[in-house]
């Protein structure tokens, strides 16, 4: 085999185990597993995934296994390139108002993906990475997502979400999302993070789910939760003439 039919081969064989383990999602991977759903040599998905790895396409724990890496997620990211630059100027008008971070994220599959945002000014702040995945049931940014979803899709995506971290049942969750679709605010007290809270807002372009989220020191957000509440929903009120453009 020729040289440029070698590197063909293994870009196929990349894709492939890119392609395994994105459907495996809710299964903890190893080279193993993957090798006999690929068909392939274990070692010859070892020298894949170390290169995935390597790469950050690919991340590994010794808890969840072999996983998607944020490359990945940056490359969706991009996707969303127009969205991104028309909401630009109100999430840099709400960061500028409020001087903390303000998150741009849109829901895929089972969580939340950032795909901008702006940093606040404060010396004590919050640094958001795009790419960053961000789990429903314990952020701002996811509850206000599910509570745009209908009843059954909630309790679903609840159920199959990891509950390791949480520290409110499945039913009081629901609870509070139904609330956080009459208000149209989502809280997170601490509950993503320690120290970290924060408030966020979704809305619908395309029939995709999108949040605007502002994650605050803790100390702070009780100070300023009134005042982000205000100035969240003025944000939001701007998002809808550029969602209607």
């Amino acid at each position: 085999m020729d040289k440029n039919n070698k590197s063909i081969q293994v870009l196929n064989r990349a894709f492939e185990i890119l392609k395994i383990i994105k459907s495996e999602k809710s299964t903890k991977m190893s080279l193993g597993k993957i090798a006999r759903l690929a068909n392939l040599p274990r070692s010859t998905v070892q020298r894949i995934v170390n290169s995935l790895i390597k790469e950050d396409f690919l991340s590994f724990s010794t808890d969840q296994g072999i996983q998607i890496g944020n490359e990945i997620y940056k490359l969706a990211a991009t996707d969303n390139y127009d969205i991104v630059r028309s909401l630009k100027p109100v999430i840099n008008s709400l960061s500028n108002k409020t001087r903390e971070t303000v998150d741009l994220a849109i829901l895929n599959n089972d969580h939340m993906l950032l795909l901008d945002r702006v940093l606040g000014t404060y010396r004590l702040g919050v640094n958001s990475k795009i790419g960053l995945k961000l789990p429903l049931s314990t952020t701002a940014s996811g509850k206000s997502a599910l509570s745009l979803m209908d009843n059954n899709k909630v309790k679903n995506l609840l159920q199959n979400e990891a509950s390791t971290n949480r520290r409110k049942d499945n039913k009081k969750l629901e609870d509070e999302i139904a609330k956080v679709g009459i208000k149209g605010i989502a809280y997170d007290f601490d509950e993503n993070n320690d120290g970290i809270s924060a408030i966020g807002s979704a809305f619908i372009v395309d029939n995709k789910i999108y949040s605007i989220s502002i994650p605050v020191p803790s100390h702070r957000f009780s100070i300023k939760q009134k005042e982000l509440e205000k100035f969240l929903k003025e944000a939001i009120e701007k998002v809808k003439p550029i969602i209607d453009s």
